[in-house]
C-alpha cells in the first residue's frame, strides 16, 4: 500500500491587496478594511519586510517582469498538483503542505524568509532566485514524469494484451501444450470464431484449404481437428491443425467464415514469463509512483514558498509604483469566498480617492483587451488548489 498525495481541482481565492497609511498609520488602513468588510470576508495581515526598491525605472521594468514570472511559477505549482492528481496510483489523499501545514495557513500566516531570500539582494537578484529555482523544478519534473510515464506506458501495453475478446486479448493463458500441434508439415491455426458463426465454422472448416502434389490434389486441413480452447460472451477460441502447404487459404477462407485468425505460436512456460514480467512493471510502477511523491512533496513545498515569495516581491513593487516613496503601505489577504462582487464594491468604495480617472463608486476603470482589471488600490490574485478527501 502507498500512501498517496493528492491535489484537488477546486480553488482557494485570495486577493492580495495594499493601500497606503491612513491618518499616517498602517493599523488604521487593516482596522478601516476589517470594518468596511465584515464578515463578507476573511482577512489577514501580510507581513513583508523593507525590500531594496532600487530605481525607478528597474522598478517599472521589473514589474512588467513580475507578471510573466509570476505565471511561469504559478504554473509549474500547479502543473505538480495536476500530474500528481491525474497519475493516482489509489490511497488516501492528504493536503499539499508546506513544513506539515496546509498551503493557505502558509500564506495567511507568510513571514519572510531571510534564510532563503536575504532582503540585502536586490528585487532583481531576489526574482531570479524564484525563476531559476522554478527553471530546475519544472525541468526535474519533466525528466521524472517522462521516466514514471515510460514505465506506466509499459504496464499498459501488457495490460491491454491481458482485456478484450478472444479476437485480441493474449492468448498465453488460453493455449496449452496439448493443443499444439507442429511439425514439418503441420501447423496448429487458432481461430476466434464469433459464436453467431461457430456452427457453420465447424461444419465448413475441413473445406477451406487444399494443395496439389506431383501425383493429385490433396485435403489442407487434418479432419476433425478442430478443439475448443476456451470461450468467452462473444467468442470461441478453435484450434485447427492444418498442413503448411495450405496454411494462407485455409486462413483466407476462415476470415470470409467471419472468423478471426490468430497469429499465435505457442512457447513452454510463457504464460508464466508475462504474468513475472505483469508483477515486475507493477512493482516497477509503484516504486516510480512512491519515487515521484517524496520528490513532489518535497519540491512542491519549495516551489509554492518560492511562489508566495513572488507575490510579496509583486505587492511590494507595485505599492512603491503606486503610492511612492518611502514604502509605506499595508498588505493584507482578502478571502471573499462567495461575496467577490460584493468585496469588489466595497473595496472599490473605500479607496476610490486612491484612484485617478476610476468610474464612479471605485468601479474597476475598463482595461484594454488582455490586460488585467485595474482597481484603485494594489490588487494580486492568489488561487491555490485544495485537496479532496479519499479517491
Amino acid at each position: 500500500q502507498q500512501a498517496l498525495v493528492l491535489f484537488l481541482t477546486h480553488k482557494m481565492h485570495f486577493w492580495l491587496v495594499s493601500a497606503p497609511p491612513e491618518g499616517g498609520s498602517t493599523e488604521e488602513t487593516w482596522k478601516s478594511l476589517q470594518r468596511s468588510l465584515g464578515e463578507l470576508s476573511t482577512n489577514y495581515k501580510m507581513k513583508i519586510p523593507d525590500l531594496r526598491v532600487g530605481t525607478l525605472d528597474s522598478l517599472m521594468q521589473l514589474s512588467d517582469d513580475l507578471d510573466r514570472v509570476d505565471r511561469f511559477v504559478e504554473g509549474t505549482v500547479h502543473r505538480i498538483e495536476k500530474e500528481l492528481k491525474d497519475n493516482a496510483q489509489g490511497g488516501t489523499a492528504v493536503e499539499p503542505s508546506i513544513d506539515g501545514a496546509p498551503i493557505d495557513r502558509f500564506l495567511t500566516s507568510f513571514d519572510w524568509d531571510q534564510a532563503r531570500y536575504p532582503i540585502k539582494s536586490t528585487l532583481s537578484e531576489l526574482v531570479t532566485m524564484i525563476q531559476d529555482l522554478t527553471m530546475r523544478t519544472d525541468e526535474e519534473l519533466k525528466a521524472k514524469l517522462l521516466d514514471f510515464n515510460t514505465i506506466k506506458s509499459s504496464l499498459s501495453q501488457w495490460d491491454r494484451k491481458g482485456t478484450g475478446s478472444l479476437n485480441s486479448r493474449s492468448l498465453t493463458e488460453y493455449v496449452k501444450k496439448e493443443h499444439f500441434i507442429a511439425s514439418e508439415k503441420l501447423v496448429s491455426i487458432f481461430c476466434a470464431v464469433p459464436k453467431f458463426a461457430l456452427k457453420e465454422f465447424l461444419e465448413e472448416y475441413e473445406n477451406f484449404g487444399t494443395f496439389t502434389t506431383d501425383k493429385a490434389k490433396i485435403n489442407g486441413v487434418v479432419p476433425r481437428s478442430a478443439k475448443m480452447v476456451t470461450q468467452d460472451a462473444e467468442y470461441d477460441l478453435v484450434r485447427v491443425v492444418v498442413f503448411k502447404a495450405a496454411e494462407e487459404e485455409f486462413k483466407l477462407k476462415a476470415r470470409e467464415a467471419r472468423a478471426t485468425v490468430r497469429d499465435f505460436t505457442f512457447v513452454e512456460g510463457q504464460d508464466e514469463k508475462d504474468k513475472s514480467e505483469i508483477t515486475r512493471l507493477k512493482a516497477d510502477v509503484d516504486k516510480a509512483w512512491s519515487s515521484l511523491v517524496r520528490w513532489a512533496k518535497t519540491t512542491y513545498a519549495e516551489t509554492f514558498r518560492a511562489w508566495m515569495h513572488l507575490k510579496a516581491i509583486r505587492v511590494f513593487v507595485e505599492s512603491v509604483l503606486r503610492y511612492g516613496l518611502p514604502p509605506t503601505f499595508q498588505a493584507m489577504l482578502v478571502k471573499p469566498g462567495r461575496n467577490e462582487d460584493k468585496c469588489r464594491k466595497i473595496l472599490g468604495d473605500l479607496y476610490a480617492h486612491l484612484g485617478a480617472g476610476m468610474e464612479q463608486g471605485g468601479e474597476e476603470a475598463p482595461a484594454a483587451a488582455g490586460t488585467a482589471k485595474f482597481y484603485p488600490y494594489v490588487d494580486i490574485d492568489v488561487k491555490l488548489s485544495g485537496s479532496v478527501g479519499e479517491q
